[in-house]
């Protein structure tokens, strides 16, 4: 007992380092950036200060928002990860890998292509109603989750064989996107949909942050108050039924929520590849499969390293700002090969 106890403590006190350092990384995030600023400035700004000044407070906003997105999105997609994993069993599931990210992107360039969610003006994509945008990603990824059940329980695929069916999937779907882009848009709207295909979180505004806050607070709910049943499918659907748990309705509940959070991150800031594939397995390393620790560890894993990936895309070749979606892929591609060369041995 002496020792299960001491595991549980070192989870918790891991746990509570991360949140600290969480918040220590916000007013960094925040100070980073071309414009002189002290930290007196930031802390001012964050705590209701008055006595900023006015072109100092106007960059510190707008940096705040880009740290509140990163934030947001990678708790989304950071649980969401680990819980696409354990319901499906396969350490390569996550919503990018399984094409959930891609088919929320091509919803969106398509609602944007048809001028439901947003227009196009001196190079610049104004979304004048961010609510039809994730709506539109989400009844795409409803069409990829109707995809990976039907191949899941019709089919009868493996946990790998689905993988590589999904990720034909995504490649059908890029494919779609560059047809369309070939066939009917202008350079104007290629510039647009292209936006889509990776993720930087400075094109989100206040309304989104506020949506993608209230999805966060909603799904980390609704996974950890799941967390034992996902403990129990993890250990395979007989050890489900047998402790009470219907595995095919978690399963689908399960994989609508990681839908939702993955296709309302995307219609915001485009695809973040691979965060949801690498958060929760730097997260298990540290406090193992029991997921009432993995998932909230998971998540801040996913937010610190958004969080990151946009301060190092944003002072590396500074003034120019390069995308997170770009800087996590250099990470996470190399861990995917890993995995790779790991499972095939």
């Amino acid at each position: 007992m002496d020792g299960v106890e001491r595991l549980f403590k070192l989870r918790r006190f891991f746990l509570v380092v991360m949140l600290v350092l969480l918040f220590i990384l916000i007013p960094i995030s925040v100070s980073i950036g071309t414009l002189g600023n002290t930290f007196l400035d930031v802390f001012k700004l964050l705590l209701g200060v008055e006595g900023v000044p006015t072109e100092v407070r106007t960059a510190l906003m707008l940096r705040l928002r880009r740290v509140l997105t990163s934030v947001t999105a990678g708790v989304i997609l950071g649980a969401g990860g680990v819980c696409m994993q354990a319901v499906l069993r396969n350490p390569m599931a996550s919503p990018f890998t399984l094409g959930i990210s891609h088919a929320a992107a091509l919803g969106v360039a398509l609602s944007l292509i048809l001028g439901f969610g947003g227009v196009t003006q001196y190079r610049v994509v104004y979304a004048y109603n961010p609510y039809v945008l994730p709506v539109f990603a989400f009844i795409s990824s409803l069409l990829q989750v109707f995809i990976i059940l039907t191949l899941a329980y019709r089919a009868k695929l493996t946990e790998r064989a689905l993988i590589l069916a999904a990720i034909a999937m995504s490649f059908f779907y890029q494919a779609i996107l560059s047809l369309v882009q070939y066939l009917a848009l202008n350079e104007l709207q290629v510039a647009m949909v292209v936006f889509w295909t990776f993720g930087d979180v400075g094109r989100a505004d206040w309304v989104a942050v506020k949506v993608m806050a209230v999805v966060a607070g909603v799904l980390t709910t609704y996974y950890i108050i799941k967390s034992l049943d996902l403990d129990l499918i993890s250990l395979g659907d007989d050890m489900a039924y047998a402790s009470g748990v219907d595995p095919r309705r978690l399963r689908l509940e399960v994989t609508l929520a990681s839908a939702l959070g993955t296709s309302v991150v995307t219609a915001f800031t485009g695809v973040v590849a691979f965060l949801c594939l690498v958060a929760p397995h730097i997260a298990r390393l540290v406090v193992g499969s029991s997921h009432r620790y993995l998932i909230p560890t998971s998540m801040l894993v996913g937010a610190i390293l958004l969080l990151v990936a946009d301060d190092v895309g944003r002072t590396v070749v500074s003034p120019v700002f390069l995308p997170a979606g770009i800087v996590l892929s250099l990470i996470g591609a190399p861990l995917l090969l890993y995995l790779l060369l790991r499972g095939g041995g």
